[in-house]
């Protein structure tokens, strides 16, 4: 007899490598820069403080924001590790959306996939980022430029709604979430409509990340 774990939430961790970290790291750091240096908080998350409070006064449709840190910073090294690493994912998945008639699905699939927009993530200590989710996507994603245990890594509820109506089998095979902490320069890709967030930082350096929402755009 054995237990079966239907229906996994395929989430893809993708770590840097000794090419591609500190290429992509330096080009963050120098943005990072910019940002404090003219006081450009145009493409930086409301979760931080003063970004949120100009956001306020300009605020968005939904989730369709128009933050693009990656073009505006002209992050030309994280574009290509974002790809690189939706390559591989896309190889894992075997989405049906992309190979009903052949279950091979060829390297060069990336191709049709397109990062819509994508923003910068600076929480300072004591800041948490509340549960979410990126409707009117199909891939969400993270790049860690800075994170920790103590700053908190990445939280994700159990999708199945059902288990928050009934518990069972709530517990270690079946957790209503799981918190994930990732390393430096590792990207984190996931199905858009998964809810995620942040645990608060408790240390005294701010956690950094972007973020970014991929779609299929034959």
């Amino acid at each position: 007899m054995s237990i079966i774990n239907l229906f996994p939430t395929p989430i893809y961790r993708d770590p840097a490598t000794l090419s591609n970290y500190h290429p992509v790291q330096l080009e963050i750091q120098e943005c990072l820069k910019y940002i404090k240096d003219n006081d450009d908080l145009e493409n930086v998350s409301y979760i931080y403080r003063d970004a949120g409070i100009r956001k306020k006064e300009r605020p968005e449709a939904g989730y369709f924001i128009s933050d693009n840190i990656i073009k505006k910073n002209n992050l030309k090294n994280l574009e290509d590790r974002i790809y690189d690493a939706l390559d591989r994912y896309l190889l894992h998945v075997k989405w049906s959306g992309l190979c009903k008639d052949d279950p091979i699905v060829p390297e060069t699939i990336g191709k049709d996939f397109k990062i819509m927009n994508s923003w910068i993530n600076i929480a300072e200590k004591g800041v948490k980022h509340d549960y979410h989710a990126h409707p009117g996507y199909l891939i969400a994603g993270v790049y860690y430029f800075r994170v920790s245990r103590e700053q908190s890594g990445i939280n994700f509820n159990n999708p199945n709604l059902m288990m928050y109506n009934c518990n069972f089998p709530e517990g270690g095979l079946s957790p209503q979430s799981i918190e994930f902490i990732p390393n430096d320069g590792d990207i984190i890709l996931f199905p858009a409509w998964l809810q995620h967030g942040t645990h608060e930082n408790t240390s005294e350096e701010e956690r950094v990340s972007i973020a970014f929402n991929i779609n299929y755009c034959p």
